[in-house]
């Protein structure tokens, strides 16, 4: 493959420190709103790097539930693969790339189980089948072939009927990033790019800038 001449340029915004939110949350809620009113479908999905044990890096997408108390929440099985390996390495990178906009948003941090009450009251918002998704599957476990996935599925749907409860399962919950930097990134052209960085030093956000 040859993709030595895709070029871009970017020209929509610049992210200039007089214009800066001093706190990293608040500038991450401008630009998320900003991008979630353009309504492209999953505005939320981030990028999740783990290690594992052996120090073997992965990367998959998972979903932003929620951004409270200066803690981002996702929601998976303790028994995956990306559970395991923040079991073992708490520390994560999580990143955010916001095409239309040309903006990407790093944070680093460190993940923290959150409680059982908070991960019920969540699984119990979920829709139907994704509450069946999630008690019939093992997450990350190897499965003979789709037709025995989708025999699970349906013995579970068997179980608990659409209009009953579907208990969320032991092994389920969500984890909570605390996040020790983040970096703003906005495209610019001629790749100048603007690249602003949070550093959380004691209990305060100091910001600097970073070359391109």
């Amino acid at each position: 493959m040859d993709l030595h001449n895709i070029r871009e340029s970017y020209k929509f915004d610049s992210l200039l420190e007089l214009n800066l939110e001093s706190n990293p949350f608040d500038q991450f809620q401008y630009w998320y709103t900003s991008y979630a009113e353009l309504r492209i479908k999953d505005s939320n999905a981030m990028a999740i790097a783990t290690v594992d044990s052996q120090g073997i890096p992965s990367n998959r997408i998972v979903l932003l539930k929620a951004v409270e108390n200066n803690e981002f929440i996702f929601f998976t099985n303790y028994r995956s693969a990306k559970a395991k390996d923040l079991l073992s390495n708490p520390m994560v990178s999580a990143l955010f790339f916001w095409r239309e906009q040309e903006r990407q948003v790093r944070i680093q941090g460190r993940v923290v189980r959150i409680t059982k009450e908070k991960s019920e009251a969540y699984f119990a918002t979920r829709p139907y089948l994704s509450q069946i998704g999630a008690a019939a599957s093992e997450q990350s476990q190897p499965i003979t072939n789709r037709a025995a996935l989708e025999s699970k599925f349906s013995e579970f749907q068997n179980k608990f009927p659409e209009g009953s409860t579907v208990p969320m399962p032991e092994d389920w919950g969500g984890f909570a990033i605390q996040p020790i930097s983040f970096e703003f990134w906005q495209g610019r052209e001629g790749r100048l790019h603007d690249r602003i960085v949070y550093t959380l030093e004691g209990h305060e956000w100091t910001t600097s800038r970073l070359q391109p």
